[in-house]
């Protein structure tokens, strides 16, 4: 069942991609889009309608939207590419846009000490957990996967427990092999640390802080809010 607060949330992204997504030319989804994401062979998770709608509206507007799997995401399919229009990466990707170098990665199980999400990353991506998983009936398997969900995230390594320091070592290491920005998501908490090529972007959490990295045509990327 939806709540009120559920459908204020789905009203903010929808504006936000309204507002910032005509300026675009690409955009890069770092993960975590959804609480949950499966596709049966006939069914897909409804909650999100709008948001992909919005989507595959700036699609068939000449956006490009790149879609990097986060911990919640699972089995990012066809449905996604080929009905709304987004690529799909299940790895982390280096682009280069306006002139930059960009390591973008949604940053689940980067940490050392960060064995739950490893573990559980391993266990939903495994091809045979999609094989059973889609023998269960959709609404049974959507109320398991948002049980699991709420669990993992209250329960799995939490992010405090390994503060900044390793997204941030991460990053350094990237930048200082020549990249010139590195744009990690998973943390809660956003912050940018500067760089002599350029910095690390930590995208934090969007829906309380409306956090998000833009790059615009000079090459320099920033760190901005988006306000109601």
């Amino acid at each position: 069942m939806r709540t009120a607060n559920r459908d204020r949330q789905i009203e903010t992204v929808v504006r936000f991609l309204k507002e910032q997504g005509e300026q675009a030319e690409s955009i890069f989804l770092d993960g975590d889009l959804f609480d949950f994401w499966f596709e049966w062979r006939q069914s897909v998770p409804g909650g999100s309608f709008r948001v992909l709608a919005e989507l595959h509206r700036l699609v068939k507007a000449g956006k490009r939207i790149v879609y990097l799997a986060g911990n919640h995401d699972g089995h990012l399919g066809r449905f996604l590419t080929d009905e709304v229009g987004l690529e799909i990466s299940r790895e982390p990707l280096d682009v280069e846009i306006a002139g930059q170098k960009i390591h973008l990665i949604h940053g689940d199980g980067l940490a050392p000490s960060d064995r739950g999400y490893r573990i559980l990353r391993g266990l939903v991506r495994w091809k045979p957990t999609e094989a059973i998983f889609r023998l269960v009936h959709p609404d049974f398997g959507i109320w398991f996967a948002h049980r699991l969900s709420g669990y993992s995230r209250h329960h799995l390594s939490p992010q405090n427990d390994f503060g900044a320091e390793p997204y941030r070592e991460y990053a350094k290491s990237k930048l200082d092999s020549g990249l010139n920005y590195v744009v990690i998501g998973h943390r809660h908490y956003s912050e940018f640390v500067g760089h002599q090529n350029g910095g690390y972007i930590a995208i934090g959490d969007w829906m309380n802080s409306g956090s998000y990295g833009y790059l615009g045509n000079d090459g320099r990327m920033q760190l901005r809010f988006f306000k109601e």
